[in-house]
C-alpha cells in the first residue's frame, strides 16, 4: 500500500482539485452569459450589444413603445425613445447555450418517473 503523504499522491489531488475549480469557473462564467429567453408582462428586452466589458446597448420594449438605453458602470441612460417599433431578426443560439438546454431539457425527461 503507498503511503497517503507521498509527493505523488499530493500532485494528484493538487491536480484534481485545480481542474475541478477550473470547470466550476468556466461553468459559472458560461451561466452569467447566457440571458433567459422569454418575457414576462409589458417590459422586455428586444436587444442587447456588449460595446465593452462594462458597458451594453439595451433595446427595451414597453408596452408599443421602444426604449434605446446607455448601461455603463454609473447606471442606465435613455439614449433614444424609437417612434417605431424594430421588428426582431432572428439570430442563431449560441451553440453553448443551445447545447445546455437540450441537455437539462433531455436530463429533465430522463428523471421523471414512469
Amino acid at each position: 500500500m503507498s503511503d497517503p503523504f507521498s509527493l505523488y499522491s499530493l500532485l494528484r489531488v493538487s491536480a484534481a482539485l485545480a481542474l475541478t475549480l477550473g470547470i466550476l469557473v468556466l461553468g459559472l462564467r458560461a451561466l452569467k452569459r447566457v440571458r433567459p429567453s422569454g418575457s414576462s408582462g409589458p417590459l422586455r428586452l428586444v436587444a442587447s450589444l456588449a460595446l465593452s466589458p462594462r458597458e451594453r446597448l439595451l433595446l427595451v420594449q414597453v408596452g408599443k413603445q421602444q426604449l434605446l438605453l446607455g448601461s455603463s458602470p454609473q447606471g442606465l441612460r435613455r439614449l433614444h425613445l424609437l417612434p417605431e417599433a424594430i421588428e426582431e431578426v432572428a439570430t442563431p443560439p449560441d451553440a453553448f447555450s443551445t447545447w445546455l438546454r437540450r441537455a437539462t431539457t433531455a436530463r429533465a425527461h430522463d428523471e421523471r418517473p414512469e
